[in-house]
């Protein structure tokens, strides 16, 4: 009996707590209590202390025990907390590699394409290369266009083109209303739904003739000077934003300094070719081209011929007025030459005062007869030395092969005597054989 007193009273303690303990310890005290008087035995009597005492016992183990819940539960929590942050962490520092993986391979992808740029000096090649790697970079986009000023009439020309499939063709050549944007601000353009910007309004499919969902543009500029337009398009709203303009910019920036190499280059190539006084060819590309036409002509057998042109009386013009009046009427002869020269024709300096001219496809009648017409144009021209106006002669030879010399230095052979035979006559004329 004694047995389930205690039992009743821990369990009061242990799972009630002092609520329920407290009332079990005195009922149970109580009822044993009474029972040893009734029964008049001292066993019985000291239950209620024993009782008093097991309470105190269960109570403070109690205690101990939801202390010890409570500590566990706690560190329980914070190992919670630690487990999420670091799991909070662990996605950070994947989505940071990913990133960091991401524009790892991006910075890669730009040097190779500025390396693509820096290796092609070629123009038209490079405006290929400058659209294909815009195309590749920006996916999203499903047209490239490449504008370049022209040099002659500042404006805008269509270089080159890239289309994925089903895209539809450019009609505007010269640019439209966006590209002439971006010429007079020199600014980016962003258009993530151009039909809703007000500055476009009248830009809508049907005057593009192409469906427009996006833009990008960028302006193209090397030293303050105005060099083109890179575009990118999509026909899907939005397709095209920030991001992709920030690489389209890095893309124009790489495309602007390659092409301002590549016309430095050619610039250079040309230099190297043309003589500083007149703009004609140098003596050494004449002499280069006539033997790369000679060996077509031989191939395609047909004629060739050359005009070897000397200015009467150089000497005595230099001598009058000076090296600079001779100059003078070197660049006006040049100047001649270049105004009717023939698509084909190779017009250079041969030395001096003697000028030369290449006729590819010229027999020999042709030859005279385009001589003949020179000479008659410079006959009829004047040119002003020290405000006076003077007036200026050839003498001119010919040569045609493949009947009148079999190589480059036969050929002008036969013209420089040519040359001097028509001086020995008299100058102002055409000697031809």
């Amino acid at each position: 009996m004694a047995h389930l007193f205690f039992l009743f009273i821990l369990w009061g303690w242990l799972f009630q707590g002092p609520a329920r303990g407290v009332p079990a310890l005195v009922w149970g005290g109580l009822t044993a209590g009474l029972a040893g008087l009734a029964c008049r035995e001292p066993f019985l009597i000291a239950l209620p202390v024993f009782f008093a005492l097991f309470a105190a016992v269960s109570a403070w183990g109690a205690k101990r025990w939801q202390e010890a819940v409570q500590a566990a539960r706690l560190q329980a929590g914070r190992a919670e907390e630690r487990l999420n942050a670091l799991e909070d962490s662990g996605i950070r520092s994947a989505e940071m590699l990913r990133a960091c993986r991401e524009r790892l391979a991006r910075y890669k992808r730009l040097r190779q394409i500025a390396n693509s740029f820096c290796a092609s000096l070629c123009l038209e090649e490079l405006t290929q290369r400058i659209t294909q790697a815009t195309a590749e970079l920006i996916d999203p986009a499903d047209l490239v266009l490449l504008y370049l000023v022209s040099p002659g009439t500042l404006t805008l020309e269509l270089k080159s083109v890239f289309r994925r499939a089903g895209s539809t063709a450019v009609r505007a050549k010269t640019g439209d209303l966006f590209d002439q944007w971006v010429m007079r601000q020199a600014q980016p353009l962003l258009l993530e739904e151009p039909s809703q910007d007000f500055r476009f309004a009248e830009a809508g499919t049907q005057a593009l003739g192409r469906p427009l969902g996006s833009l990008l543009s960028v302006p193209l500029a090397s030293e303050h000077r105005f060099l083109g337009v890179l575009r990118a398009e999509s026909v899907r709203p939005r397709a095209l934003g920030p991001d992709e303009l920030r690489l389209l910019r890095i893309v124009g920036d790489l495309a602007s300094l390659a092409i301002e190499n590549s016309r430095l280059y050619d610039r250079m190539a040309e230099l190297a070719i043309t003589d500083d006084l007149t703009g004609l060819a140098v003596r050494s590309y004449f002499e280069k081209r006539l033997a790369e036409e000679m060996n077509r002509s031989r191939g395609l057998g047909i004629p060739l011929s050359i005009l070897l042109i000397d200015i009467d009386h150089f000497k005595r013009y230099n001598d009058s007025f000076g090296h600079a009046a001779g100059d003078k009427m070197l660049r006006h002869l040049a100047a001649l030459l270049r105004q009717m020269r023939w698509p084909g024709e190779v017009v250079g300096r041969f030395g001096g005062e003697e000028l030369v001219s290449l006729l590819p496809g010229a027999n020999r009648q042709e030859a005279l007869s385009r001589a003949e017409v020179l000479r008659k144009e410079v006959e009829r021209s004047q040119v002003e030395l020290r405000r006076l106006r003077m007036e200026v002669t050839v003498s001119i030879g010919t040569a045609t092969f493949p009947g009148e010399g079999q190589t480059p230095e036969e050929l002008l052979k036969t013209a420089d005597e040519r040359l001097y035979l028509a001086k020995e006559r008299g100058r102002n004329q055409v000697c031809s054989g």
